[in-house]
């Protein structure tokens, strides 16, 4: 049964934003558009008089338009900066550039960032909707990038020279608040909630703090620690075998036909592209097994974990979660996406199939060893419509080439 999720926030006014984007005409994002997505004024109110207390931020770009927004006087903003990490090379060192000229102060100097004026009562306004001390209001905003779930991503800082900073250890980010742009972006920041509200007994999940349903926003708690590198790590075994089970379970053959539905608007484009192979893949699911079905995370990669020396390791990012997946999802999704970021160097499911995790994973959770298969196809067309519905012809290319030596 689903969690209800909490009322608004009562601990400030509530302020209405502007409309979800439309993701056709909005691509690239003006700072104005950013900022009324949050309810913040942009340097003037409604009457065009000076907003009180404006406070200097500077706008890093990106592809498509700003990429950060940051205050130009603050030191913690540049620790936030330090904890992103590309996995790209070439990526990792303009990052680095960056990051060195947040820490000196000379990021204004940076021929491309430019400096805006924003308005500390509208930002002041979220620490209060969250409950956290401020004075200075001062928040890091990360744009995500365009897609039908496009959303952004504010981290609320402490205080710099409060009793809130980051003396006696604690980390300068006071909370994440995750706010929808578009219709599908709400969506997703209000089911993580809701996620995050069943997930409260555990260690492993981040702390829900509020949920603003009008507003298409909800905000947690910043865990702090190190993202580690790509390797699979024995401890990554020992969280996907301890996520809850449902107590419940799915046919494989019923899986097939759910497939089958799901993709039948894109069945003619991808029987162009690869013919025959779709239904190759859901005969393969055509047998009546029971599968039972666990928690799954939807996007477990090593950006999405946190090393805390209280906790272990946390997992963040659960908008993709679903409690009655299949397993092994977890897995596939770790070792496909290292195969397919990487250049597909390990040699793709033909790899990942002869690896002793997989079997251990197996074993572990009471399964046929020939299951895989018909997991790794259910994982690749769950994918697959992912990829069709956001037109990513590269990774459709990619979740195709896999099911073909799957299904082949």
């Amino acid at each position: 049964m689903a969690t209800e999720l909490p009322g608004p926030s009562q601990a400030g006014p509530s302020q209405a934003m502007a409309p979800p984007l439309a993701e056709s005409t909005a691509r690239v994002l003006s700072v104005a558009q950013i900022l009324n997505a949050l309810g913040i004024d942009y340097g003037s109110d409604a009457h065009g008089t000076a907003v009180e207390k404006p406070e200097p931020y500077l706008v890093i770009p990106g592809h498509d338009g700003p990429r950060w927004l940051i205050p130009a006087r603050s030191s913690a903003a540049a620790s936030v900066l330090r904890a992103w990490h590309p996995y790209n090379l070439s990526s990792r060192m303009k990052w680095f550039a960056i990051c060195t000229a947040a820490r000196a102060g000379l990021l204004r100097l940076t021929g491309s960032v430019a400096s805006v004026a924003v308005s500390r009562r509208g930002a002041l306004r979220w620490f209060e909707r969250c409950g956290i001390r401020s004075r200075t209001g001062e928040m890091v905003i990360l744009v995500g990038n365009p897609s039908p779930d496009r959303k952004l991503v504010v981290f609320l800082l402490h205080d710099t020279h409060s009793g809130d900073t980051h003396s006696g250890g604690a980390h300068p980010i006071a909370a994440v608040l995750k706010a929808g742009l578009t219709d599908g972006g709400g969506q997703s920041v209000l089911y993580e909630a809701e996620v995050l509200r069943k997930l409260e007994p555990y260690s492993w999940a981040p702390r829900l703090l509020s949920v603003h349903p009008e507003l298409r926003a909800a905000a947690q708690k910043f865990v702090p620690g190190a993202m580690p590198d790509r390797r699979f790590r024995p401890e990554y075994m020992e969280m996907l075998c301890h996520l809850p089970r449902s107590g419940a379970g799915k046919n494989l053959a019923q899986v097939a036909d759910e497939m089958a539905r799901r993709l039948s608007p894109f069945k003619a484009r991808l029987d162009a592209l690869a013919p025959g192979l779709l239904d190759r893949s859901f005969d393969a699911l055509d047998h009546d097994a029971f599968v039972p079905t666990i928690l799954v995370h939807g996007d477990f990669a090593p950006w999405n974990m946190r090393h805390n020396a209280q906790l272990g390791y946390v997992l963040v990012d659960w908008e993709w979660a679903d409690f009655v997946g299949l397993p092994a999802y977890d897995l596939l999704h770790f070792q496909f996406n290292d195969d397919r970021l990487f250049g597909e160097k390990s040699g793709g499911y033909a790899a990942i199939r002869s690896r002793p995790i997989c079997a251990e994973y197996l074993r572990r959770m009471d399964l046929d060893p020939e299951l895989l298969p018909r997991l790794a196809i259910a994982y690749l067309l769950d994918q697959l419509e992912s990829h069709c519905r956001q037109r990513g012809s590269q990774l459709t290319a990619y979740t195709l080439r896999q099911l073909e030596a799957v299904a082949g």
